[in-house]
Order: C-alpha cells, then structure tokens, then sequence
C-alpha cells in the first residue's frame, strides 16, 4: 500500500513519471539550482530527466525521496522534499526540500512538508537527528526551518558566490527530543521556546520595544537563536506569550542575558528565571 503523509495544504506521496516534466521545467530557475545543488555545473535537459528517473526507479537504502502535492479540486505536483545521507547506526539523516514554481513559494506549502517529513523520520525511520544547510539568500527555507523548530548550530562563512558576492551558510538541527517537545502544546509558566510562540513573540518585542514593523521583531530573534551558546526561554500565562529570555548555557550555572516581559507579569518572571 503506497505511503501517504498529508496535511491540511499538503500531502507526501513517492515520486513517479509524470512528475518528470515539471521537475524538468523547474530546474530551469538558476536560483533553484543554487538552492539545492550549490556550485554544481548547470544540468541540461537530458541529465535532469536521466537523474529524477534514476531517484524513481533506484533511490537506494540511504534516500527518501517524495512529491509534495497541493491539496484541493485540482492537486497538483508543487515541489519535493528528502531524507538523504540516512545513517541508520547513527540514527540521523540530511533534509532536503525545493519549490517548483515562484508563485508556489511563500504559501505554507513547504513549512507543511517539512513538518509531515519530520514526522516520517523520526516516527518511521526512528531517527535522532535531522540537519541541514541553507544559504542566507534563502529567506523563504530559513524562515520555514525556524517556524518547525530547527536549531542553528553555527556559521559557514562564504560558502557559496552568487550575484557578485558570498553567501554565509547556517547549518541547523533538531533532534528527536526537541521534536517531540514541540509537537505538544506550548504549557504555562516558565519554559523552554516553542516554535508556536512565534507569533506572540514577534508582537510582544514589537510593543514592548517599540519596534517600527514585525521584520524588526524578527531580526531580533533570529539574532537570539543564532546565538548557539544560549538558549531562549519563554514565560506564558493563561495561554498567552508574556515573557521572553536569553540565558547563556556556557558555564556551570545560567546567567540571564535578555528580557523581554509584560510589566504585569515582570516579578513573576524573573522569580522563574532565578530559579533555573
């Protein structure tokens, strides 16, 4: 019976030959190519086709490979996503995803298909680890890892020179134990950050630090979560997001860095944090 991975936009199913056409005509976005394959030479039309049917026909033991397929009256093939480089002695594999169109990037289609990949991997194929690398100029995937919950785990400086300059890489993580922490619902009181309090967290640094728009909100956390040696805790009250914090884990004992909180909640807070 085929495998089937469906969300409320999206669903997995395995690759086959009719998808071969629009994987043929996607690969003719340089920027995609970029994305998925980095300084590999340009593909003509034949290597293309001659590699996608070799991944249908033959993907190996260490590769996952499947079609993300819009949902709807008239679902159609919008990208693919991937487990490869799958160790299972090591219990971890590479992910690996590409949208086929513009117009297709930017709908929640990709966020989606990370998360029922993710599901597949570690309830399926039992992993520990799922990692990646993304290039800064890929706004759209970084903001999709960040929003399923992966962690950055450094800075690959230059890695790649596109448009007359380089490109830093980031690769991320996220481990079993993470993933399972954060398909539960986000618990009140003092926590580690989840990915759901995301949207609270950009309105609160917005109001309480009189930011201008929520791209600022953003930097500033993304700035938080770039900063490996720390680790970000969150406060939350009768459901709602109330309090953020930076705390270095570099040391024997945790030392509070940045706090962001509610003034109705501040000596609630910081008790909490006191505590760690």
């Amino acid at each position: 019976m085929p495998l089937h991975l469906t969300g409320q936009k999206v669903k997995l199913r395995p690759l086959q030959s009719s998808d071969l056409d629009v994987i043929q005509y996607a690969y003719t976005d340089l920027d995609l190519q970029l994305i998925t394959d980095g300084d590999s030479p340009p593909l003509t039309d034949i290597q293309v086709r001659e590699f996608w049917e070799e991944i249908i026909t033959n993907p190996g033991a260490n590769l996952r490979y499947f079609a993300i397929e819009a949902l709807g009256d008239n679902g159609h093939f919008v990208g693919a996503c991937s487990l490869q480089q799958i160790d299972m002695r090591n219990r971890h594999a590479e992910l690996g995803i590409w949208m086929a169109a513009r117009e297709q990037r930017g709908q929640g289609y990709g966020t989606e298909a990370v998360r029922l990949l993710l599901s597949y991997g570690f309830e399926v194929l039992r992993l520990d680890k799922v990692y990646l690398g993304a290039y800064d100029f890929n706004e759209g995937g970084l903001r999709a890892y960040e929003r399923v919950g992966f962690r950055y785990e450094g800075r690959l400086q230059n890695m790649l020179h596109y448009e007359g300059r380089y490109w830093d890489e980031w690769p991320m993580g996220i481990l079993r134990s993470e993933w399972e922490r954060d398909s539960q619902a986000p618990v009140n009181g003092l926590r580690l950050y989840h990915p759901d309090d995301l949207d609270g967290a950009i309105v609160m640094l917005m109001q309480e630090r009189n930011l201008p728009d929520k791209e600022a909100a953003r930097t500033i956390l993304r700035r938080w979560w770039r900063q490996i040696d720390r680790a970000i805790y969150s406060y939350q009250a009768d459901g709602q997001l109330v309090g953020l914090a930076t705390v270095s884990t570099d040391g024997d004992s945790p030392q509070v860095l940045d706090v962001v909180v509610r003034d109705t909640y501040d000596t609630a807070f910081i008790t909490a944090l006191r505590e760690l």
